[in-house]
């Protein structure tokens, strides 16, 4: 037989020696190291993600402020109005203004999707979607306005309860709520919302965008942190928005003139 020197290459038809390849338990333990290491990198990414919804929805209030004092600022220093539409004058809601307030805010702002939180605006993308929720009382924004509502400061939302006061003019105190993240439910249509999770928004109990959350029910609060709700941003009347955890957070009253069928907030 020739032999091969030193140096020298073997042709393809010396090459009869056994291929090495996988065996069926070594690839599914690839398998499963690459799934654990899928697993602990997911909720880090949605983490980080759920961060930049977060600073996001920071800067869309500081545009919604900023639009609320040109606003004021033409207006002889009088924040726009929180009531409903006209046809409508014993109902108020947080999240929702009359057609008048969102034209007004809708020319400082230029752009209707700074009305509400970015984590919500997937929600609120389409007009439809947009008008649908409040129907002919106006127009639901994706934050809870606490401006020129009238009846304030408004009762509380249970007996013993917080109450709130809505700020009317520029020139009233500085440290008052005037904007403040959609964590609201309501017993009228059982929804609960959460603009900020742990991994993102949670909509739960008719929710369009999230089918897998869990409506969790107790006897007199399904509030959003129960489902996961991890807090919100308020935006202040000096035009300041700061981060609030949801255990620090209290619950007020979201809407006069339908008692608990109405929304139900906390910041």
């Amino acid at each position: 037989m020739k032999q091969v020197g030193r140096g020298q290459r073997r042709s393809g038809a010396d090459l009869t020696g056994p291929v090495r390849a996988f065996t069926l338990i070594e690839l599914l333990v690839v398998i499963a190291i690459i799934g654990i290491l899928a697993a602990l990198l997911l909720p880090a990414l949605a983490g980080s993600k759920e961060r930049a919804r977060r600073t996001s929805c920071r800067s869309s209030q500081h545009q919604f402020l900023l639009a609320i004092h040109l606003y004021a600022d033409e207006n002889g220093q009088r924040l726009p109005s929180g009531a409903a539409n006209p046809g409508f004058p014993r109902e108020e809601h947080l999240p929702v203004i009359s057609d008048t307030t969102s034209n007004a805010l809708v020319q400082y702002l230029k752009d209707q999707k700074m009305l509400h939180c970015p984590s919500l605006a997937a929600y609120f993308k389409n007009a439809d979607a947009w008008q649908g929720e409040a129907g002919p009382r106006g127009c639901v924004i994706g934050f809870n306005y606490h401006g020129g509502h009238t009846n304030t400061p408004w009762p509380a939302a249970f007996a013993g309860g917080p109450t709130w006061l809505s700020p009317q003019r520029l020139t009233d105190p500085s440290s008052l709520v005037l904007l403040s993240d959609m964590n609201d439910w309501s017993f009228g249509d059982g929804r609960t919302w959460a603009p900020h999770g742990r991994n993102g928004p949670i909509l739960a109990g008719g929710d369009l965008s999230n089918a897998g959350a869990v409506w969790t029910a107790r006897m007199n609060s399904p509030c959003s942190a129960l489902i996961g709700g991890m807090g919100g941003n308020l935006g202040l009347l000096d035009g300041s928005v700061c981060w609030k955890n949801a255990r620090q957070m209290q619950v007020y009253q979201g809407s006069l003139g339908m008692g608990n069928e109405g929304a139900t907030a906390m910041w």
